[in-house]
């Protein structure tokens, strides 16, 4: 009899684990956006909602409704209302309800889809408690952007949010009137001005480097070039500065050689007692020489004169010329200067008494 009692028992028990097991069930409940799985004995949307510490306002969206009895593995959806505080423009302060998470959701579930939030951003989130939130109307705005012009009709509370909204944001290095954070009003006109830095590569010449071989034999101020060499090339890297895409500037920062330029020779005279002091009054001495020679310096027509200034050869032994070359043609323009000056300051300007006068020289 007492096994038939302790059966019995067991039978129950095992028969109630079982029915247990049979109803329990794991659904996935979401709330304002957040999803956590649950497991509940219950059946009822409303059952497992309340069940998990959530209370069910009118104004609340539940789904599925809250009397539906659900399975395992269901998903039930609550989205809690909010108060929002919201002004357009100002004015007209008025709360409204929503079950919205974020700004932009709620301005689409009040149909303000032509309105933009004044200070919060239209991702930020909408306290369960509620927010104030001022909105700006859509208006009518020119902007001329680095020459490009255009009419919007958007809602933003800036200019600088107004030109990110019409797909023309702006950068740190941009100019902007009126400034970036003017309140916007209807019809305003908005001058842009994009100022750029980019690197930009290029490939250039690269001159030949200059060697320079001395010779005593020659006068300080003549050079002869022996090997011009040849140029080589090179990738430079520039800084390049643009307005409005226009360039305005450029420095080079880096570079790269890609074939190697061949040195230049140049042979520079060190003969001593040829120096040349440096010139003064060249833009006369060329006028001097434009209206005496034709401004060639190394003229020798064999008429008695030589030379870019006109000089005999009694006038230029006499004033030293003979320390640069034996007549006047075969001297540089700055050696023929330097002979001119020590003549002019013991004759004067009359030495070239017609072609001075022509020069203004006095």
């Amino acid at each position: 009899m007492l096994r038939l009692v302790v059966g019995g028992l067991l039978l129950a028990l095992g028969l109630a684990g079982g029915f247990a097991v049979s109803a329990s069930k794991t659904v996935t409940l979401t709330v304002d956006g957040i999803a956590m799985r649950v497991t509940t004995m219950k059946s009822r949307v409303i059952d497992i909602v309340q069940e998990n510490g959530y209370a069910v306002d009118e104004r609340d969206d539940l789904y599925p409704a809250g009397d539906v009895q659900v399975h395992d593995a269901a998903n039930i959806v609550l989205r809690r209302s909010r108060p929002l505080q919201i002004s357009l423009d100002g004015r007209d302060t008025k709360q409204v309800w929503t079950t919205a998470s974020t700004v932009d959701e709620a301005l689409a579930q009040l149909a303000m889809t032509d309105t933009a939030p004044a200070a919060a951003s239209r991702g930020s989130r909408v306290p369960l408690a509620g927010m104030a939130l001022p909105v700006v109307s859509a208006k009518t705005v020119h902007i001329n952007d680095g020459g490009e012009v255009r009419t919007v009709h958007q809602p933003a509370p800036s200019v600088a949010a107004l030109l990110s909204a019409a797909g023309a944001p702006l950068l740190e290095s941009d100019q902007v009137v009126p400034s970036a954070t003017s309140p916007i009003v209807d019809g305003m006109e908005i001058q842009v001005t994009r100022n750029r830095i980019q690197r930009v590569t290029e490939r250039v010449p690269l001159q030949p480097p200059a060697r320079r071989v001395e010779d005593p034999e020659m006068n300080i101020s003549r050079q002869v070039v022996e090997d011009p060499g040849s140029p080589g090339t090179q990738d430079v890297t520039f800084a390049v500065a643009t307005v409005n895409g226009v360039e305005t500037g450029r420095l080079p920062i880096a570079n790269s050689v890609v074939t190697p330029a061949r040195e230049a020779v140049v042979r520079v005279g060190t003969k001593p007692g040829t120096d040349v002091p440096a010139v003064t009054n060249g833009s006369i001495w060329d006028a001097i020489a434009g209206c005496e020679a034709g401004g060639n310096w190394a003229i020798n027509t064999g008429n008695g004169y030589y030379g870019g200034v006109q000089f005999d050869q009694g006038t230029w032994e006499r004033n030293g010329g003979l320390r640069f070359a034996p007549r006047a043609d075969m001297a540089t323009r700055e050696e023929q200067i330097a002979v001119a000056e020590v003549t002019r300051e013991r004759q004067g300007w009359g030495a070239w008494p017609v072609c001075s006068g022509r020069a203004g020289a006095n």
